[in-house]
């Protein structure tokens, strides 16, 4: 499997820094500064730095700038996770190469890590753009308690990886990705809590978000960042659980389109 993984990440990197070398990984990274500087000149000259008390007890932190720019890094992150890996499958149909694909006896966990891997990479970069300008915006953190950072910085992506399977299968079956993956796009964005505290939703929209593995490692993550407090490991397992979930419906989903395609180009 493993060979799989490194193949297929080597391979998209190459025809990637072919095709369109920065085009696509610049694009991200304005997005990713704009977030931050409409972050900026909202707390700074819209309401000029007044937040009610319900943030602080929602957020856990009256650290606002630091909020939001952490939830518009990650944001801007899981997008670029998400819809890279989850277009693979259709991306080789529209390139006439899938039907090789499903022939060959690679490990199509391996083809979907490897597909992750490639795009940690590229996502990784947009990130650290992100938060540079954050911190040239005035974000500032407290010291960080590192394993409580990298267990929910690993249950971030895991999450993004998780949804992106099923999206891809979605994907595949309705040969769409553009309607597809801004739909979802835009309800996670609503959804998940990362421009503001799920709290200030009405309680069927946060029970909604609730149903997404990003929504819980998202304020695991954002938890430890402003706090620099200790993640205890009960609060890691609905995050954990529920992406292993998508993941196995992801892997089915697939296999199930994947088989009615088969079957259609055998007839």
């Amino acid at each position: 499997m493993w060979h799989t993984v490194f193949a297929t990440a080597a391979r998209n990197q190459r025809a990637n820094l072919r095709a369109f070398p920065w085009a696509f990984t610049l694009g991200h990274i304005i997005e990713g500064g704009y977030l931050v500087l409409v972050s900026y000149f909202s707390y700074v000259y819209l309401i000029q730095g007044d937040l009610d008390d319900r943030f602080a007890l929602y957020a856990g932190s009256g650290n606002y700038l630091a909020y939001a720019i952490i939830g518009g890094a990650l944001n801007v992150f899981s997008v670029s996770m998400m819809m890279n890996v989850s277009r693979a499958l259709i991306t080789e149909w529209r390139e006439g190469t899938l039907e090789a694909l499903l022939l060959s006896p690679s490990s199509r966990n391996g083809y979907f890590l490897g597909t992750a891997l490639q795009q940690f990479y590229r996502s990784g970069m947009v990130l650290l753009a992100v938060l540079v300008f954050g911190i040239l915006a005035g974000m500032r953190l407290s010291a960080p308690h590192l394993l409580s950072v990298g267990v929910s910085g690993g249950l971030f992506i895991l999450s993004c990886y998780a949804m992106a399977l099923v999206l891809g299968s979605i994907m595949l079956y309705t040969r769409d990705t553009y309607i597809v993956q801004n739909t979802l796009f835009a309800v996670t964005t609503l959804l998940c809590g990362f421009q503001f505290p799920r709290q200030y939703l009405p309680g069927f929209l946060q029970a909604a978000g609730g149903v997404f593995p990003l929504t819980s490692s998202l304020q695991l993550l954002r938890r430890t960042l402003l706090t620099g407090e200790a993640i205890p490991l009960r609060d890691t397992l609905p995050a954990l659980l529920l992406s292993l979930v998508y993941i196995a419906v992801g892997m089915w989903s697939n296999r199930l389109v994947e088989r009615g395609l088969f079957e259609k180009y055998q007839a």
